[in-house]
């Protein structure tokens, strides 16, 4: 109807104008000497000539090879992906188009423009307005459409088939409006149409109801025979001169008939007669506001003889909103009143079917593209909500430019200006530029100044927003360039300076200063701005529909730093499997599995259905943006079963056990005795352990089960607690080395990682030793009943305390000299502890000291390098482009450091009660957060008892009962349903879902603690959502 045509049809277009384009100068043979960069022009007419040749200039260094596309991303992954300042100038004539191309591809960040203090230019507030108008009549359109029942098509495709231009957003508001007047139009004649009608058949209605009143012999008599009724009748009859009965019909409300009837009570007492019946259908009742209701209504019969009454009876009916209507006095009178009552009720409802056709008709029409109009309408509204935040340059009067500040990714810059260059050509700014140039050559004559209009230079040095002068030089004087016909705006390009990016044919920066209005034309310009050293960019990782969910996770805690290491690749492994370990179980596992596989199975209908859908289901999009994750939990899950030999509570022999139980007959019939398996005894145990995982015999060893699993997951939680947080502090350690902060690494993180190693190390030590030293299947002193308890081996090396053999076959020691190492490895671990208190605050003294010191001598030579500076003219200041540029590259690093120290407090109290924290925090951390590891065997021993009292409670009874097979399969059935109910619910869903929480909390806290600060801003690129149903 309305929409736009697509985008794929106009890129074929070819523009008959000229483009220019900014090239670096070509290289030129060792040969010939270097000469000035000479412009090129690029003709796009469809016949394609070849370039002349320019001079080319020494040969630059090779370029380093660009590196593939996938470990690109990679590597965007585990850190920020680099982010390059920029500065966007964009003319007004194509800035909507540019601005919503960028919309599409939202790659391009714009800086401070939704700030409270933000000046707004106000340029765009009348066509935001229009917008917002446009979409209010879209919305009335929508209503109706509803409420027809009227099928809205819907375009899945909208975002990528229909994109609209501004030249194109004209005829949205006419045709809206046409179809919306001619909407109203038929609503308003329907509603009329209607309202007439109720009444019509309000009135046949009463007029037969009055019918049973009225006698149809006398007139105007009644058929009544009380005393009352007879005397009013008597007087209309006996003296017709002086007296006369008036009476009349109408309709009322139920709910406001008996206060009206009171009230005419009280008011007349019995000089009024009042007859009424209610009707027996619900009437249709029309209100101001366009709404209708149905109500119950009764009709009234009012008779009285005085003309005093009959005017308060009159006035009280308005006030009630009775509907009062003419009864004809004679029975034949009414009769043909009914009759025409009825025609003219059957004529208007032969209108309303035609009306509501013809209103079917025209939202039939407006339901085609109506989506399509509610979406470009609602994205045209966002472009100049952000149009109208940008700052205004190139004249005071009538601004020709918009400047934006921006962050875009490095590696997307080029596809940035791609996508402003084909905007650009789409939108026709330069035509409609240069059509107004020559269809007007007299505004030039009698306007001479709008040929050194300029723009105004926009280029921020420092925190005080420094603004620079606007430049008025006339480029055609400054440059002594005659016009050239081949010109699309009769000026050569403008002179660039020599600054360029040596990884890139475009400019790199940009002064706005020296470029006129029509030098620049209308196409966008995107340029790269140097970042002042205090200014912290946004953080991006590139993600895809894999390590979206693990990501998601993380940002839910906090952003990184900028260039800070990304967790999230380390998530995707630790992350299923801690949960793993607390989840371990083969079956649960598997339902996991086949819950993922069945999301990702059906990923294109589930993402058709959130996009078409009208309401939306936040549970299963929840579960379904998550659909990575759980299938790697079901994975780890199932490997965690095996390692547990854990199936539904039961144990699989897929191996063969390694033991074997030698009984006789005395055994068994001795209800008392007691068996037990000696692991050095051939005939229990062979001595080869079981292959993979846990032996299913400890399944069914009694007490020892739970002894033996609850020892083993205890230890293994502590060790896999201490490799996380060992893992943490090596990835601080990258952090400082990536970063260049070499006084955190010796200093804090070096510490920490002797504490930690000399104390929770060692305490892995001692696991692994213990389980290789010591067996039951060995001799003293390295047999079970000689092992040391680990927990109080450690607790004594922190006490220093000495420690006695177990017996006088064991030994004191676990192995030579631990005692030695342990007074070793307790003191290195004291030793790192005043490191951490006092180490970075002295050392960010003594750098303070000589910081002060440089100040000092700077000071002396700046005075007067300021007083020469003071003697340039605004003029020499003008002329000397690369002036502030090269003052800046002038000032060297510790300059640029030295800058931002003096911008903050240097309170070195802070800084010691934050290192004072941060010691306590270490020390105590280290212990409460290995510690907290162990909710890996609580959560693990939970699950399987569990899992083992449901086989038991609720399976098992279904299986070992003892009855016919009759009874025995309905029994077993009912008994499977509720188990399988119940482990679905509690054991899935439930303890999926503690288990869930606690990894969560395990990597927030535990994990990310030790090196992630969380404390970065996301990259928010301007960026359209996906339209979909709702939109």
């Amino acid at each position: 109807m309305f929409a736009p045509k697509s985008n794929k049809q106009e890129s074929h277009i070819t523009l008959k104008d000229e483009e220019y384009v900014y090239r670096p100068p070509p290289e030129q043979p060792s040969e010939s000497p270097p000469e000035e960069p000479v412009r090129r022009k690029r003709r796009r007419s469809p016949k394609k000539k070849a370039p002349k040749k320019a001079p080319k200039k020494p040969p630059k260094k090779p370029k380093k090879p660009t590196k593939p596309k996938k470990i690109r991303i990679m590597k965007s992954f585990f850190r920020s992906e680099d982010m390059e300042l920029c500065q966007l100038l964009l003319h007004v004539d194509n800035a909507f188009d540019c601005i919503m191309e960028l919309g599409h591809l939202g790659k391009v960040q714009f800086n401070n423009i939704y700030d409270e203090d933000r000046l707004l230019n106000n340029l765009y507030s009348r066509k935001m307005t229009t917008c917002y108008e446009q979409l209010r009549l879209v919305d009335n359109l929508h209503q109706q459409i509803i409420q027809m029942r009227v099928k809205e098509i819907f375009y899945p495709d909208v975002d990528k088939e229909n994109r609209l231009l501004e030249k194109e957003l004209a005829m949205y508001g006419d045709r809206l409006r046409r179809l919306y007047v001619e909407s109203a139009a038929l609503v308003e004649h329907s509603h009329r149409l209607e309202q007439r009608r109720n009444k019509m058949i309000e009135q046949r209605y009463a007029i037969n109801k009055a019918n049973k009143f009225l006698a149809s012999d006398m007139g105007s008599e009644l058929l009544y025979s009380e005393s009352t009724m007879i005397s009013l009748v008597q007087d209309a009859t006996v003296a017709p001169g002086n007296t006369q009965l008036n009476y009349v019909i109408g309709t009322i409300r139920a709910d406001k008939f008996y206060s009206f009837e009171l009230l005419l009570y009280r008011m007349c007492g019995f000089n009024l007669i009042i007859r009424f019946s209610e009707i027996p259908t619900l009437v249709t009742e029309h209100h101001r506001e366009k709404r209708s209701e149905k109500v119950r209504k009764f009709t009234l019969l009012m008779m009285a003889t005085s003309a005093i009454i009959w005017t308060k009876v009159l006035k009280i009916c308005v006030h009630y909103h009775v509907n009062i209507y003419d009864c004809p006095r004679s029975s034949r009178l009414r009769e043909e009143k009914v009759q025409e009552l009825a025609k003219e009720v059957s004529n208007i409802e032969k209108v309303l079917a035609e009306a509501m056709a013809m209103r079917r008709q025209i939202l039939e029409m407006a339901a085609q593209d109506l989506f399509i109009v509610r979406v470009n309408l609602r994205k045209a509204a966002k472009v100049y909500d952000v149009m109208n935040r940008l700052r205004m340059v190139g004249g005071f009067e009538a601004p020709s430019f918009l400047l934006a500040e921006c962050y875009v990714p490095a590696a997307d810059v080029q596809v940035v200006r791609q996508s402003l260059r084909n905007a650009s050509r789409l939108s026709g700014g330069a035509e409609k530029k240069d059509q107004g140039k020559t269809s007007h050559p007299e505004s030039e004559k009698h306007h001479p100044q709008r040929n050194s209009s300029t723009l105004q230079r926009d280029t921020e040095y420092d925190d005080d927003e420094m603004e620079t002068e606007l430049a008025s030089i006339d480029y055609k004087n400054k440059h002594g360039v005659e016009e050239n016909e081949n010109d699309v705006d009769g000026k050569d390009l403008p002179k660039m300076s020599p600054h360029w990016d040596n990884d890139d044919n475009e400019r790199d920066t940009f002064d706005f200063e020296l470029i006129t209005t029509e030098e620049v034309s209308s196409r966008p310009i995107l340029m790269k701005k140097v970042r002042m050293v205090n200014h912290m960019p946004p953080t991006y990782f590139r993600v895809n529909k894999f390590t979206r969910g693990f990501q998601n996770l993380i940002d839910a805690y906090g952003i990184a730093d900028y260039k800070e290491l990304n967790p999230a690749p380390y998530t995707i492994i630790t992350f299923p499997f801690l949960f793993a370990v607390m989840f371990g179980d083969v079956g649960h596992g598997i339902l996991l599995v086949v819950f993922a596989v069945i999301l990702i199975w059906n990923e294109k209908a589930i993402e058709i259905n959130q996009i078409s859908a009208v309401s939306e289901n936040e549970i299963l999009n929840i579960l379904f943006a998550g659909r990575y994750i759980v299938l790697l939990m079901g994975f780890f899950s199932i490997y965690m079963g095996f390692i547990y030999n854990d199936c539904m509570s039961k144990a699989v022999n897929l191996f063969g056990s390694s033991w074997s139980c030698q009984f006789n007959q005395d055994t068994v019939s001795d209800a008392m005795s007691q068996l037990s398996m000696d692991p050095s005894d051939p005939a229990f145990y062979s001595g080869d352990p079981y292959p993979f995982g846990l032996d299913p015999v400890w399944r069914y060893c009694g007490q020892d089960s739970i002894t033996t699993t609850n020892s083993l997951k205890m230890k293994m939680a502590i060790i896999l607690g201490v490799m996380q947080m060992m893992f943490g502090l090596f990835l601080s350690a990258a952090n400082c080395i990536l970063m260049g902060k070499n006084a955190d690494l010796f200093l804090v993180v070096i510490p920490q990682i002797v504490f930690m190693t000399c104390l929770f190390g060692y305490l892995v030590f001692l696991i692994f030793f213990k389980w290789l030293a010591f067996g039951g299947h060995k001799a003293a002193p390295n047999n079970s009943s000689c092992a040391p308890s680990v927990l109080i081996r450690f607790i004594n090396m922190m006490l220093m305390k000495q420690v006695e053999a177990v017996d006088d076959n064991c030994l004191p020691d676990m192995f030579v000299g631990e005692r030695m190492v342990e007074y070793i490895l307790v003191g290195v671990a004291l030793a790192a502890v005043p490191i951490l208190l006092a180490g970075k605050p002295l050392y960010l003294l003594r750098r303070r000291k000589v910081q002060n010191a440089r100040e000092e001598m700077d000071n002396r030579g700046s005075d007067r390098r300021v007083r020469d500076q003071r003697r340039q003219t605004i003029k020499e200041m003008r002329s000397n482009v690369h002036y502030t540029n090269e003052l800046n590259e002038s000032i060297s690093d510790s300059s640029r450091a030295r800058i931002v120290v003096t911008e903050e407090e240097f309170d070195m109290s802070e800084i010691w009660i934050h290192s004072a924290i941060h010691t306590i925090e270490t020390v105590l951390g280290s212990i409460s957060h290995t510690a907290s590891y162990l909710r890996l065997w609580a959560l693990s021993l939970a699950h399987d008892q569990l899992s083992e009292v449901l086989w038991h409670m609720i399976l098992d009874e279904g299986l070992s009962h003892k009855g016919s097979l009759y009874a025995s399969v309905p029994i077993l059935t009912a008994a499977f349903f509720f188990w399988a109910i119940l482990t679905v619910a509690i054991l899935v869903m439930m303890e999926g879902l503690s288990a869930f929480l606690h990894t969560l909390r395990l990597h927030w806290v535990e994990f990310q603690s030790k090196f992630f600060g969380g404390a970065g801003e996301n990259f928010k690129p301007f960026a359209f959502p996906p339209s979909n149903h709702r939109s």
